[in-house]
């Protein structure tokens, strides 16, 4: 399944219990994905694509094209920085080192079950200069638990919906955040292990036909891309058990025990599934351009609508 792999990003978490076997496995994939990160590649997916971000994710979060998510929330929350931040599946640490440049916080703790991805974080915050400020964690964040109030800060990118023990989870950062603290969330909050809604696949299905064939060529493998498909819960387990594990309960969870004080939604229902394994064909061209700002336009147009929902968002939460 072209998604799976594309999807994600560097940043990961924990596998559920009872399932730990796979963490080592899980553990692994992450490194590997970290240290592709690191590589310039001609982008596969759509939060990879520079011109998705600039002319359709960033405006939507911070209204402007070239201010992302992490620079909104420093502008807006972090006039003057904290203390003590907590980075949860932090993959290889460019959370902790952007706050940390852009004066977010004095000092990062960061944790992730990627022993390899810890690894590359550390050498890229020795780079930088900047390892005296960050102390880095390998660490299941199911289980994983905090001393009370020890935290002004915490931050979680594209790594609670990796979290089966949500409930845990939750408890854990509210009970380790000051009061008045803010839990930071960039966050896939789409169906659980990936069970796309048969509306979300007609319209996928239908977008991916409009693209020309010489823009469907797969990046990862040689071919075409010619279907998006609902991968079965089998394949899911399989893969990774714990991918999308309770996506869909992440809000939910979260507002029991804290206060959402801000939401930016910012789309993704189709994109991320119709640009997975071809996003970078169509970023080098005027044609491929044109045909990406009909596909921001077709989705906005459906959210709008209540067609569709979206399946990603930026969630500031605060203890109360």
């Amino acid at each position: 399944m072209d998604l799976l792999q594309s999807l994600k990003n560097l940043f990961n978490s924990s596998p559920i219990p009872d399932v730990d076997a796979g963490l080592e496995t899980a553990g692994k994939h992450w490194g590997e994905r970290a240290r592709e990160q690191i590589q310039v590649n001609k982008p596969n997916s759509w939060a990879e694509c520079p011109m998705v971000n600039q002319e359709y994710i960033c405006p939507l979060i911070s209204g402007k094209p070239n201010v992302g998510w992490l620079e909104y929330v420093a502008r807006k929350y972090y006039l003057s920085p904290v203390q003590k931040a907590l980075s949860l599946g932090c993959g290889g640490g460019g959370l902790e080192r952007h706050g940390l440049q852009m004066n977010m916080a004095e000092h990062f703790d960061a944790y992730d079950v990627s022993e390899d991805a810890i690894k590359i974080a550390e050498d890229e915050a020795r780079k930088s200069g900047q390892l005296s400020s960050i102390n880095y964690h390998v660490a299941n964040l199911n289980k994983l638990q905090f001393e009370p109030e020890s935290y002004d800060a915490a931050f979680a990118s594209q790594s609670v919906h990796h979290i089966e023990a949500l409930e845990h989870y939750m408890q854990q950062v509210r009970l380790c955040l000051k009061p008045g603290g803010y839990f930071i969330i960039n966050e896939f909050v789409g169906p659980n292990q990936f069970q796309w809604t048969d509306r979300q696949l007609h319209h996928c299905q239908r977008l991916l036909d409009e693209i020309p064939e010489s823009f469907r060529q797969t990046i990862r493998e040689p071919g075409f891309k010619h279907s998006v498909e609902r991968p079965t819960i089998e394949y899911m387990n399989s893969y990774d058990p714990t991918e999308a594990i309770r996506s869909a309960d992440i809000i939910k969870q979260l507002e029991k025990r804290f206060e959402i004080v801000e939401r930016r939604d910012f789309g993704g229902t189709l994109l991320h599934l119709v640009l997975d394994n071809i996003a970078g064909n169509l970023s080098d061209s005027d044609e491929g351009n044109l045909i990406l700002r009909g596909l921001f336009a077709e989705e906005q147009r459906l959210i709008r609508e209540g067609e569709i929902g979206s399946d990603f968002t930026l969630l500031v939460a605060q203890k109360i």
